[in-house]
C-alpha cells in the first residue's frame, strides 16, 4: 500500500497584486494546474493525497488528518522565513515531509545569509553588498556592472534587464525600485558576464543529477541577458533553453560538485535546483539555491530537466516521495511503510 501524503501549497489565484504593488508579487505561488499534477502523481504512484493550502488553518488540519508524509511545496504567505512555515508545523507535530528543513529554507530565501554560508565554505558566489532602506548606497569594493534583486524573493521577482546597472544613477533607480516595490533590502552583487546554468538535484547519500539546463540568451534579444520573469514567461519553449547544456565532460562535473556543495553547505536535502553563472573567465559562481523548486509541468525548470533525463512528471514527483521516505525510515525492503505501521 502506498501512504497518505498531505500536499501542501499556496495557491496563486487566491492574490491579485494591489496598483501600489509589482504584478510579479505573488508569482511564486503555485496553480491550480500545478496542484493538480502533484496530486494525480501521487495518486499514480499508489498513495491517497490530501489537499491543504499552507495558511492559518494549516496546523489544525495537520494535526487532525496526521499523514504519513508532507509533500512540500508551499511558498508561505508572509514573513522574512516564510518557506519554513510548513516544516516548522510539521516538525512540532512530528511529521516527516518532503524536502528541506527550517534552517535551510530560511537561509535560503535570504540571499545574503546564504552568500555568507557559501562563502564561508568556499562555495564560490558573486561579492555583494545589502542596502537596507534608509541606507546610504555603498558599494565601495564592488566592481561595475552590478546586479540589483530583492533580498528575500524567489522565481526571478523582482528581476528584469534593468537589474543590471553599469553606473550610480542607475543602481540609485533599481535599490529604489527593491525598496519601494518589495518592502525589502536590496542584494547588490557583481553582474557575471559569462554563460548560465541550472543544476538540478535528486537525493541525498548519493544523489542524482539531472542533465544540466543552459539559458540560451543567444535566441533572445542582447539586452535580455539575465534570467527574468519575463524571460521565463514570454521564452518558455525548448528555443530558450539548451538541455543537456552543451559543456565539456570536466565542465559538467565542476558544475555538479559546485551545486552540490553549495546544496549540502546549506543543510538542504532531497531535492533542489541550484542557479550556477561563469564568470569572464569560465569559472562557475553560485547564485542561489532553491530548495523549492518549482513543480510546474511543462514550465519549471526542474521537472523540465528532470524529463530530458527520463523522468514522467509522475516518477518525478514519486521519485521524490522514494527519497524522502528512504531518509525518513518509512521505506522498508522497497516498500513503503506507513507511519502508523501499516504497509
Amino acid at each position: 500500500m502506498g501512504l497518505t501524503v498531505a500536499l501542501c501549497f499556496n495557491l496563486g489565484k487566491d492574490f491579485v497584486p494591489r496598483d501600489d504593488e509589482p504584478p510579479d508579487l505573488h508569482c511564486e505561488l503555485d496553480s491550480e494546474k500545478t496542484v493538480g499534477a502533484v496530486c494525480a502523481a501521487l495518486v499514480d504512484g499508489g498513495h491517497t493525497p490530501v489537499l491543504i493550502e499552507a495558511d492559518a488553518d494549516a496546523p489544525a488540519r495537520l494535526s487532525a488528518t496526521r499523514p504519513d508524509l508532507v509533500f512540500n511545496i508551499a511558498e508561505g504567505l508572509c514573513g522574512e522565513s516564510r518557506e519554513s512555515f510548513i516544516p516548522a508545523v510539521c516538525d512540532s507535530l512530528g511529521i516527516p515531509y518532503t524536502g528541506s528543513g527550517v534552517l535551510p529554507l530560511a537561509l535560503s530565501l535570504d540571499k545574503a545569509m546564504a552568500k555568507r554560508v557559501l562563502a564561508f565554505e568556499g562555495v564560490p558566489t558573486p561579492p555583494f553588498k545589502v542596502i537596507r532602506p534608509g541606507e546610504e548606497i555603498d558599494v565601495r569594493g564592488l566592481r561595475y556592472p552590478l546586479f540589483v534583486k530583492p533580498l528575500r524573493e524567489g522565481s526571478s521577482m523582482g528581476i528584469s534587464p534593468q537589474s543590471r546597472v553599469d553606473g550610480p544613477f542607475e543602481l540609485r533607480e533599481q535599490v529604489y525600485a527593491v525598496h519601494q516595490g518589495y518592502r525589502q533590502p536590496a542584494l547588490v552583487e557583481e553582474f557575471l558576464e559569462g554563460r548560465e546554468f541550472t543544476v538540478g538535484i535528486l537525493g541525498n547519500e548519493d544523489p542524482e543529477f539531472f542533465p544540466i539546463m543552459e539559458i540560451n540568451f543567444a535566441a533572445v534579444p542582447p539586452e535580455h541577458e539575465v534570467y527574468s520573469r519575463q524571460f521565463k514567461a514570454e521564452w518558455s519553449s525548448w528555443d530558450y533553453y539548451l538541455c543537456p547544456a552543451p559543456v565539456s565532460e570536466l565542465e559538467r562535473r565542476i558544475m555538479e560538485e559546485t551545486a552540490l556543495s553549495a546544496f549540502r553547505a546549506l543543510g538542504c536535502r532531497d531535492f533542489g535546483r541550484v542557479d550556477i553563472r561563469y564568470d569572464r573567465d569560465g569559472r562557475p559562481h553560485v547564485l542561489e539555491i532553491n530548495p523549492i523548486p518549482g513543480m510546474s509541468p511543462g514550465f519549471s525548470d526542474y521537472p523540465r530537466m528532470a524529463e530530458v533525463g527520463g523522468y514522467t512528471y509522475a516518477a518525478l514527483v514519486n521519485a521524490v516521495v522514494r527519497v524522502t521516505a528512504l531518509r525518513c525510515g518509512l521505506l522498508h525492503g522497497g516498500r513503503m511503510i506507513a507511519a502508523t505501521g501499516s504497509s
